[in-house]
């Protein structure tokens, strides 16, 4: 019996919500052994050797060319997986995992943001109204229950630079477009290995320059397990099931699973004997309410945009001397 294309879709969007949901929890633990840009660089050298590996089997040497793109793609790269991991990771050192899970789901809204600023269009005041109602509900979770707190410094450093983070990710996922004639598993492939390259310069400067500690060797041994995660559930499988679900659901239904990533850490969290704050939940339905209000109104322009460009032109009004 053949399977559709939507249970494989809604099979790989689920996965990909449970492994990014359990990736902070997980990166946390390992903070004892590793700093987190030690943590983030061994597991993008081991999450680049097996994109290599897949892209080789799949596409051959030549998917290995950068076409005269290798600066741009270099920037972009930079931004996304060095800006992103270092600054999630860090963030998480001063702020919970749950906490950090919930303020990635808004990456749907931050997009909306990144690209206003890169079209100079400003999105409509809808969905803008919707981001702000996202914010202040991960504002609520930060501050327990007093979203002030997030401007004020209570909360610290963590939150905001968790969302710079996203931000970062957001132009690094959008700057794809750039590159359509790249199949999913390329860009990736080719933009992580040269991300790779950056996450262990910026981490060996640190390390020179005295801003972070070098751990022994024996310290990779003792989070063998953590490492595995983050570098085969939360980076190569979540990587490949959130490319498929995209591609089989499209881009409106396969964002809506970026939902399961705060709720699959709360449970967590929960099952570590977390006991969730009445302000935890409620921010988060609230920025769960606002993700899927987003993603219900943007269906209904799309839907609304090819009914207006098909409606037949009305005839226009005889004058009162024809016949």
């Amino acid at each position: 019996m053949a399977v559709s294309r939507t249970a494989v879709g809604v099979t790989c969007g689920i996965a990909t919500g449970l492994a990014w949901g359990g990736m902070f929890a997980v990166a946390k633990s390992a903070y004892g052994h590793l700093d987190p840009f030690h943590l983030t660089a061994v597991r993008f050298v081991l999450a680049a050797g097996v994109f290599c590996l897949l892209l080789l089997l799949r596409e051959g040497r030549g998917a290995f060319r950068f076409e005269g793109r290798l600066g741009g793609l270099w920037v972009l790269s930079t931004i996304g997986f060095a800006g992103f991991n270092f600054c999630t990771y860090v963030g998480l050192e001063s702020i919970p995992a749950q906490s950090s899970a919930l303020i990635m789901a808004t990456m749907p809204l931050v997009t909306v943001l990144v690209m206003w600023g890169r079209t100079r269009k400003a999105p409509p005041a809808v969905t803008l109204g919707l981001v702000l109602v996202a914010l202040l509900g991960v504002a609520m979770v930060l501050g327990n229950g007093n979203p002030a707190r997030v401007v004020t410094g209570g909360v610290g450093y963590g939150g905001l630079l968790t969302l710079v983070g996203v931000a970062g990710w957001v132009l690094y996922t959008t700057g794809a477009a750039a590159f359509p004639t790249w199949s999913p598993l390329r860009y990736t492939t080719l933009s992580c290995l040269l991300g790779t390259v950056s996450i262990l310069v910026i981490t060996l400067v640190a390390s020179v320059a005295g801003w972070i500690d070098n751990p022994g060797v024996g310290e990779y041994p003792a989070v063998w397990a953590q490492i595995l995660y983050v570098v085969f559930a939360a980076t190569t499988v979540a990587a490949l099931t959130w490319n498929t679900a995209f591609r089989n659901l499209g881009p409106s239904n396969g964002v809506l699973f970026i939902n399961l990533v705060p709720v699959t850490a709360f449970v967590i969290q929960a099952f570590r004997g977390h006991r969730p704050t009445g302000y935890e939940i409620g921010g988060v339905c609230v920025v769960l309410a606002a993700l899927a209000a987003s993603n219900v109104y943007a269906r209904r322009r799309a839907g609304a945009a090819p009914a207006a460009a098909v409606e037949p032109a009305q005839p226009a009004p005889q004058s009162a001397g024809r016949r």
